[in-house]
């Protein structure tokens, strides 16, 4: 079985986080290029004009490669979250069946030991043993396998559920992204 996240899924989560931190950047020099050009408009004094108006060019410039690295990483992203999605999306459908094969066994060897359990007391009352114990251990130990292999596919099932919507939500930002900051 797959471990919870490949090494491709942790990539793209770590890009994602990059390019969420370069768009905060670019909200917060947004903002404050906002606010020195309402001071600057509002400024009297020369030298405060030049200080305010030179300041607010370096943003801008740093504002502009910010926002064209954001749209070149939104572009990347998009392509590689719907890659991963598709299969993702195969991925989930696998475990599902997976899941329902895993449950039928876990199933049947729960309904095994139950009839160990009836024939053991069948035993009991008619004197009879003859390997009925290790029957008993071999279908408790079957059992607990089989009940661990259910969890971990369910937990596995979860976390790839979880991904599907944290890339969905990714794909809508990126849409944002685009409507505001251009393409």
């Amino acid at each position: 079985m797959a471990d919870i996240h490949t090494p491709a899924e942790r990539r793209l989560k770590r890009d994602i986080t990059v390019k969420n931190e370069i768009r905060q950047d670019l909200e917060k020099r947004m903002s404050l290029i906002r606010r020195l050009s309402g001071k600057l408009r509002k400024c009297k004094n020369h030298q405060n004009v030049s200080r305010y108006s030179s300041t607010i060019k370096r943003h801008r410039n740093k504002a502009e490669q910010l926002r064209d690295e954001l749209l070149q990483r939104n572009e990347d992203l998009e392509k590689r979250i719907k890659e991963e999605m598709k299969y993702s999306e195969k991925e989930v459908d696998d475990f599902k069946t997976q899941l329902e094969k895993e449950t039928r066994e876990m199933e049947e060897a729960r309904s095994k030991l139950e009839k160990v359990k009836t024939m053991k007391e069948k035993s009991k009352k008619t004197g009879e043993q003859g390997g009925l114990a290790t029957e008993m251990i071999r279908a408790t130990k079957r059992l607990m396998r089989e009940t661990a292999d259910v969890k971990k596919i369910k937990k596995e099932l979860s976390s790839e559920e979880k991904d599907a919507i944290l890339f969905t939500q990714e794909l809508k930002k990126i849409e944002s992204d685009k409507l505001i900051y251009g393409q």
